[in-house]
């Protein structure tokens, strides 16, 4: 898996993983434990996206275009 983007809020990136999913594209939402002790804080921890390697150019163009 590859790393696509990463998110301030775990809704953004849910949002991001339905679009995917909806267009053929496996994605994976990870949070890390500070992300879920402070939430959408600057101080918080990380959310990732991840995507198969061979999917990612193609994951890219998607959200990159996107309407």
């Amino acid at each position: 898996m590859t790393l696509l983007n990463t998110y301030p809020t775990i809704q953004a990136a849910y949002i991001d993983k339905g679009f995917l999913e909806s267009h053929g594209i496996d994605a994976v939402v990870q949070e890390d434990a500070m992300s879920q002790i402070f939430p959408g804080s600057a101080t918080g921890g990380q959310i990732s996206l991840y995507v198969p390697e061979s999917q990612a150019s193609e994951a890219e163009k998607l959200l990159a275009h996107r309407e």
